[in-house]
């Protein structure tokens, strides 16, 4: 039934609409999961470092320059170089054991006295040290790393930190030892200074002293197998003057979002909810006096070859047309009707008119020219019958939020993977604004309904159908009594309602002028064939 059908398919549509949203947070964490896993901070590993130093000048608004001289031990002659990676999303165990993220930034990335190319995306950057061109000789060889590092704003409550990954599972590079040099703008103290391997300190294997100003640090060998952080707490508002390393795509763009979901609901409150519904009613004759394509187009049928099959059958059951078969599964469809089209609908004109443009006989299979006539019947049904049964401005509202949605979830996806400029701790943002493109969806889909006229004359035809299909024969003996041409009148409608084996059946027909009952499905058989050549 039509209207259990558009249940059905509000109810697929929000099964789809559900499905979807689990599987995007469910692809972007793989992706994210993926990604962080190949991002951490990397050296080349086709060497041993002897000898790994760090000098880290610390200034008032947390920004600090970074030396990292590295002396590797060149096993051959074919060293054209090393490579290093740093990430630009910082994630590390704060002193509570909790996992943190916090975006830096590293500007200024260079090497001293060698030739380098640098690379930056959204996760990491990156230099390449040497030449392809050229090569390093076997044995001890130092490179100057420098760059600027950015923790940017700090925005714990009580106390700042200064947070710096110094090892971060280099890949199997072994590192012999590594030596740590922190020059802070003003005195600190040992006692907030911790070292990290995840979220277990490891103060008591770490040889570390602080003079004043300065620390320094020596970590060998058996410290640098898994990945190394140091943790400086430090007195509220130590740092001063810092900037922000975030910016406010992201949350404009989740803002819209939720905006969206709001919007979706309003439009839904005024053009979603449905006009007074109609009680089916018993109809002996196609209700409006609607040819059989267009009752076929209210009732739900999409196929246009099975809807112009129908009105070539009217054609038939009116005696404008008669349809003969010339060979199996090939039909001849001559001209009877003598151009007489004042009693034809106008989708029936149009098929009639178009069968004999050229002569008053036409061979259907051989005429793929026909094919126009479908869009032109399609056109004439949407035009006459669509915009009258469905509410037109509701279902353009919907269109509406589906684009923008469509665009937002694009664009969500993107903030979380790629443009990334949005605090983690507004992360909660990520989820309102998920669960607003649910509801967006949601009275989207809701959003379409049918005009008052729709409701009616889609109450009638479910009518209509229901007595064809349930009147007993004497019923309809009865009112061929009245109209000897009901059985003709009716047949074409019937096929479009899927019920036509059982009208023809009632009525013991096998044959009837200018139709073969028996091949109606050929009709439309040939019609496709003509569509798909």
């Amino acid at each position: 039934m039509k209207r259990s059908k558009n249940i059905l398919k509000t109810i697929i549509l929000l099964f789809i609409w559900s499905l979807l949203l689990v599987t995007i947070p469910f692809v972007v964490s793989k992706i994210e999961s993926n990604r962080y896993q190949k991002n951490k901070s990397y050296i080349s590993s086709e060497f041993n470092i002897k000898n790994y130093d760090v000098v880290m000048d610390v200034d008032r608004n947390n920004k600090v320059d970074v030396v990292e001289t590295i002396t590797v031990d060149i096993p051959g002659n074919n060293f054209k170089g090393i490579y290093k990676s740093i990430p630009l999303w910082l994630k590390y165990y704060n002193s509570n054991g909790k996992i943190k993220t916090k975006k830096i930034e590293v500007t200024n990335l260079r090497a001293e006295g060698e030739k380098f190319i640098t690379n930056k995306n959204s996760d990491s950057i990156s230099i390449k040290i040497g030449s392809e061109r050229t090569t390093t000789s076997s044995g001890l060889h130092t490179y100057k790393i420098m760059y600027r590092y950015d923790m940017g704003k700090d925005n714990n409550k009580n106390y700042d930190e200064l947070i710096f990954n110094l090892f971060d599972n280099y890949d199997n590079t072994k590192i012999n030892n590594m030596h740590l040099t922190i020059n802070m703008p003003t005195n600190i103290t040992k006692e907030n200074i911790n070292f990290f391997k995840e979220n277990k300190n490891i103060n008591p294997k770490i040889d570390f002293s602080v003079n004043g100003q300065t620390l320094t640090a020596n970590i060998s060998n058996y410290q640098l197998d898994n990945p190394l952080t140091l943790n400086m707490l430090l007195r509220d508002g130590y740092f001063i003057g810092e900037t922000t390393n975030y910016g406010i795509i992201c949350l404009m763009i989740c803002l819209a979002l939720i905006i969206l979901s709001i919007y979706s609901f309003i439009t839904w409150n005024k053009y979603g909810k449905d006009f007074t519904k109609y009680s089916q009613t018993v109809e002996f004759y196609p209700p409006e006096n609607l040819d059989a394509a267009q009752i076929g187009y209210i009732y739900g049928e999409k196929s246009i070859t099975k809807l112009t099959t129908a009105l070539i059958i009217g054609l038939a059951s009116k005696n404008y047309i008669a349809i003969e078969e010339i060979q199996k599964n090939k039909y001849k469809i001559k001209n009877i009707g003598r151009n007489n089209t004042n009693k034809l609908s106008i989708t029936e004109e149009i098929v009639y008119q178009d069968l004999f443009s050229n002569s008053d006989e036409i061979i259907l299979s051989d005429n793929p020219s026909f094919a126009k006539t479908l869009s032109k019947v399609n056109s004439c049904l949407e035009t006459i019958i669509d915009k009258k049964i469905n509410d037109v401005e509701a279902r353009n509202k919907m269109y509406l939020t589906f684009t923008l949605l469509l665009l937002g979830i694009v664009l969500w996806v993107s903030c979380y993977l790629y443009i990334r400029d949005l605090n983690p701790n507004y992360n909660i943002i990520y989820i309102l604004s998920f669960i607003s493109m649910f509801i967006s969806g949601f009275f989207a889909i809701l959003t379409s309904r049918k005009t008052s006229y729709g409701e009616m004359i889609i109450a009638k035809v479910l009518g209509f159908r229901n007595y064809l299909n349930t009147a007993e024969k004497n019923q309809l003996d009865a009112l061929v009594e009245e109209n000897p041409d009901y059985f003709y009148d009716i047949l074409p409608y019937t096929y479009v309602l899927n019920i036509s084996k059982k009208w023809i059946d009632t009525f013991e027909k096998k044959n009837i002028p200018n139709i073969d009952l028996s091949a109606l499905d050929s009709y439309e058989n040939n019609l496709f064939m003509i569509m798909s050549e």
